[in-house]
């Protein structure tokens, strides 16, 4: 299993396979997955887009200013393949790999 990672944007191993992954997500440990990630206040605001939206987060999560203050950022929902294609675009622009279909869906 494999996920792109909002903060470095490059697929990361999971380092386990589907069943233990479903396994790991229906236990509840996934809680922590994304501690370094989450501001206050973060459920609320989570709960809100639609099925087809994701959260935008400006300064970029891959940002210094992001990492600094993540309770300082403006957020917003915004169409999943908004977010996504912009997150492909800086990768490559980074001159990280390409993700591929990332910014395609």
């Amino acid at each position: 299993m494999t996920y792109f990672a909002p903060d470095s944007l490059e697929w990361e191993a999971l380092d386990v396979g589907h069943s233990a992954w479903t396994s790991w997500l229906l236990s509840g440990q996934w809680t922590s997955f994304y501690d370094g990630l989450r501001w206050p206040g973060w459920r609320a605001e989570t709960a809100a887009p639609a099925a087809d939206q994701g959260i935008a987060v400006y300064p970029f999560l891959w940002s210094e200013q992001a990492r600094q203050d993540l309770a300082a950022t403006s957020r917003r929902p915004v169409p999943m393949r908004e977010l996504l294609g912009i997150a492909g675009d800086f990768a490559q622009q980074a001159g990280l790999p390409d993700p591929g279909f990332l910014g395609d869906v």
